[in-house]
């Protein structure tokens, strides 16, 4: 078979699980990984070893398994960001979420603290963006810190890691902050009869499901009430189902300028306020 062939095999074999539209777009992140890895040359023929390692990829594909996890990597803000089973794959959303953060934050030097890093994704790419600013990312999970530390690595920047569960933090870990953002586990139990087998079967359940909701942005408003310096700003990613909810817990607890933003599709996607 020759590599120029690839695309409708790889989609021609996944329709059984996914429509054609998913199907092809797995195929291209698949071909393309093959191109830049240099085991495809579109005018050969698949080698018998890579044809063994599609096979294998192939099975797992076809087990509902995220292309991400099969291949070790996803791009978020135009970047390669490892992970596995221990991190979330990282959403467009969360992209809208950090330019949000972009729009409404000038440069320069200032604290900011990501709740909820997993891959280390948010953190990273507010290193990027503000080289001069200094950065901390929690998380709850050992596992994910350890993805999180090796994206800072491959990307070149330094983030100050904390393990801690943000539920019941440690304050003495932490300075006061210029800046939080979050995108806190949000995603209802109700809601996995709504979800697609790759999500359920595969991603972390720790860093995607709450059993309230709510909790993690009640949580956050605490400890943005005693780290969060006055005038400082909080960006979250939340559920849209909960928004109005979400919006009370910011007004009853004394902030600012609180602000709900639609994503891309129309929904209520994120909040954003001021402490004062």
């Amino acid at each position: 078979m020759h590599s120029k062939d690839l695309l409708n095999r790889i989609a021609t074999e996944l329709s059984t699980v996914y429509d054609r539209e998913e199907s092809m777009a797995i195929a291209r992140y698949v071909s393309d990984y093959m191109a830049e890895s240099k085991m495809l040359n579109p005018d050969a023929e698949v080698e018998q070893t890579e044809e063994t390692w599609l096979e294998e990829v192939l099975s797992r594909l076809k087990k509902s398994e995220p292309v991400q996890y099969v291949l070790g990597f996803a791009y978020f803000m135009g970047r390669r960001y490892v992970v596995n089973k221990d991190v979330l794959i990282p959403r467009p959303e969360t992209e809208e979420l950090l330019e949000l953060v972009y729009k409404k934050s000038e440069r320069g030097s200032f604290t900011a603290i990501d709740i909820g890093t997993g891959s280390g994704c948010i953190a990273v790419e507010l290193s990027k963006k503000y080289p001069k600013a200094r950065v901390y990312a929690v998380d709850v999970s050992e596992r994910a810190l350890a993805v999180a530390s090796e994206n800072s690595k491959n990307q070149n920047v330094q983030i100050n890691f904390v393990s801690d569960d943000i539920l019941h933090p440690a304050m003495e870990k932490y300075p006061t902050f210029d800046l939080i953002v979050s995108n806190p586990p949000y995603v209802a139990i109700d809601e996995k009869e709504f979800m697609h087998a790759n999500v359920i079967n595969y991603e972390p359940h720790l860093a995607l499901f709450a059993s309230n909701p709510l909790e993690f942005y009640e949580a956050i408003a605490r400890f943005a009430e005693k780290k969060l310096k006055s005038e400082g700003k909080i960006f979250l990613e939340i559920n849209p189902v909960y928004a109005e909810s979400t919006l009370e817990i910011y007004q009853r607890t004394g902030f600012s300028d609180i602000e709900l933003v639609k994503d891309i599709t129309g929904k209520q996607r994120f909040l954003f306020c001021r402490k004062l």
